[in-house]
């Protein structure tokens, strides 16, 4: 169910509104003065309530539908707004000079009649708000902020961050999965291959069992190669197979033709007793399946392949032996594992020890939603905000949605307005995709959802730096990877994690994925068009996305073509990222001129005409060319 967050753009379009450069223009006529101040006196209304609006929105329809129509007008104004700061400084560097509160000679009108055409979207824009201002008495909301923001620098003095790879009551289903990889199989009879299936809800720790079972030293004993590949959602077997040559080569694979992908990867595996991890497989063709196996048969008897998985169908369709069900921890492992993230070493709170052992009850035996809700409350002392969260209605209202743990859910739900729209914005991003910090910080500045005003000491990126902390701390990344210097570079996020971010996007996030194309574009904000190698354009759907912000073209042989499409830019003129380091784009069309907004983009070759955007004074950061990149393209 996708949720609203418009405190944060409010706050945006409520700065723009006020700016230098707005301020000028409004010098141009007392008409256009008006507009504006109306504008934002009616969005100081609206601001007002935004929060309670906000927090009852997941029970209330018809509120909902009041938020969803206030967020495309608030969107327009702000577009709105960009298209006027973009005229002013097209007007500066025309004219060399800036709007002087002088007589207002005709000299003068002819740089700004742009203004003036924009001056009845102005005035419709601002009538809809007045609309929406005059309905939101109907829903008698609450004026106020509830001031739920955590005190970074608290966060940093406790000390105490629990290291990931601890795990609690797993120690039997390693031994169990141990024993069916050294044993003979039934009758005592070797396989060439036997496949062993671990299935069981998301969450469940399916992947970190596998990685305890692979790193057990009685295995490099008993197998010559160890392999491990992640699989995901596309089960594509001429993927699976170059990755698991690239594996065995540590060499990258650039082998097209499946014969040849055949021939190379059963001469590797030819005689060899080997363990294959197909972590998180989807698939249910039986017939993709066997010719993954045909390619895999030329081996040692007693080799093994080890599946996760989240669907039994699966588990029965490729597995020699009946599935191995992952069942939920016991309370008692919940709880501790509940209790290393919620509380720092021997600190004793008894009334929160109780209320966390029945918070702990609704976690479902999932360490994902103990590790989550622990986080959660770390940084919670009071015994009503324990209270608080345990009878929180968020409980109830997500029981219906498949795959999203009420959990997470209520994670997300505490975070602060601007940390739920960062959060949010990351489902623009694949699964199993590595998440460079520095470039997530850059895309979250380039959206507007880092603020000066957070913290006046502070750069944005070192804002963004917190930010990307603080939802760390809160499990909704995982797998981080540091740098020599220890700090954090890289990280991925969890698939449950990222089906909530997904589902609370909504429409706003679009994946579009091996030409699987949805249906209703018109309200999509930010997309990664993902593309098999035989893909060499962008699919026409996506032109219809018109209020498109942010664009990643992710081809993954860089095939789109070294010119970029003439309409790619005059489609898209309002995006504020742009990312083409995956898209084989060397020369940028002269219609890029028309990117009003745009504050951030990934290049690849030269691309020298990048030079003739102007962005309102933004400087345009160029990251490294391999930015988004991901360990399984």
């Amino acid at each position: 169910m996708a949720e609203i967050v418009l405190c944060p753009l409010f706050q945006v379009i409520l700065e723009k509104a006020t700016s230098h450069v707005m301020k000028k223009i409004t010098i141009i006529s007392l008409g256009f003065k008006e507009e504006i101040n109306k504008l934002w006196q009616t969005l100081q209304i609206i601001q007002a309530v935004l929060e309670d609006a906000e927090e009852r929105q997941v029970k209330e329809k018809a509120l909902k539908i009041w938020l969803t129509e206030l967020k495309e007008v608030a969107y327009d104004a702000d577009n709105l707004i960009d298209e006027f700061c973009s005229k002013a400084t097209l007007a500066k560097r025309q004219t060399n000079l800036l709007i002087q509160v002088t007589d207002l000679i005709p000299s003068m009108i002819k740089p700004f009649s742009g203004y003036i055409a924009l001056f009845p979207k102005l005035k419709e824009i601002r009538q809809r708000l007045d609309m929406l201002a005059v309905q939101r008495l109907n829903f008698n909301l609450k004026e106020g902020f509830v001031k739920r923001e955590c005190d970074d620098e608290g966060r940093r003095q406790t000390g105490s961050f629990v290291i990931e790879s601890e795990v609690f009551g797993r120690e039997e289903d390693k031994q169990a999965i141990i024993e069916l990889l050294l044993s003979n199989g039934e009758g005592g009879v070797q396989r060439d291959i036997s496949v062993i299936s671990i299935a069981g809800l998301g969450g469940l720790g399916k992947t970190t069992l596998a990685q305890l079972v692979y790193n057990d030293e009685r295995l490099s004993k008993s197998f010559e190669l160890k392999i491990w590949i992640c699989v995901n959602q596309e089960f594509s077997v001429r993927k699976i197979m170059k990755l698991i040559i690239e594996s065995v080569t540590k060499h990258k694979c650039d082998y097209l033709g499946m014969d040849v992908l055949q021939s190379q990867l059963r001469h590797l595996l030819h005689g060899k007793r080997y363990l294959l991890v197909l972590d998180d497989v989807w698939n249910e063709d039986q017939d993709e399946w066997d010719k993954l196996r045909i390619s895999l048969s030329d081996c040692a008897k007693g080799s093994k392949v080890i599946i996760t998985t989240r669907n039994t169908k699966v588990a029965l369709i490729v597995g020699t032996i009946p599935p191995y069900c992952l069942k939920g921890l016991s309370h008692d492992d919940c709880w501790a594992l509940f209790k290393q993230r919620a509380f720092a070493c021997g600190e004793g709170h008894p009334n929160l020890l109780a209320i966390g052992r029945e918070m702990v009850k609704k976690c479902g035996g999932l360490p994902l939603a103990a590790k989550a809700l622990g986080s959660l409350m770390r940084f919670k002392r009071e015994e009503g905000e324990w209270l608080h969260v345990l009878d929180n209605d968020i409980w109830d209202a997500c029981e219906g949605e498949i795959g999203i743990l009420p959990a997470l859910r209520l994670s997300y739900s505490n975070l602060p307005s601007h940390l739920k729209c960062c959060f949010t914005y990351c489902s623009v991003f694949p699964k199993n995709y590595v998440i460079k910090k520095d470039d997530l910080v850059q895309l979250w500045i380039a959206e507007g959802l880092i603020k000066s005003n957070y913290s006046a000491r502070q750069s944005l990126e070192e804002t963004g730096n917190n930010f990307f902390n603080s939802l760390m701390w809160m499990f909704f990344f995982q797998n981080v990877n540091k740098g020599d210097d220890g700090c954090v570079t890289e990280c991925k996020m969890h698939d449950l994690v990222h089906d909530l971010a997904q589902s609370i996007a909504g429409n706003e996030v679009i994946l579009l994925e091996h030409g699987r194309l949805p249906t209703e574009l018109a309200q999509t904000r930010h997309s990664s068009v993902i593309c098999d190698p035989e893909l060499h354009n962008i699919p026409e759907s996506l032109y219809k996305a018109k209020k498109l912000r942010t664009l990643n073209l992710l081809f993954p042989r860089g095939n789109l073509g070294e010119q970029a499409p003439p309409n790619l830019f005059s489609s898209f003129r309002y995006l504020r990222a742009l990312n083409l380091s995956g898209s084989g784009i060397k020369r940028i069309h002269s219609s890029v001129s028309c990117l009003i907004s745009l504050r951030l983009y990934w290049k690849i070759g030269s691309a020298s005409d990048i030079t003739n955007i102007h962005c309102r004074n933004w400087k345009l950061p160029r990251p490294d060319t391999s930015a988004f990149s991901t360990t399984s393209w």
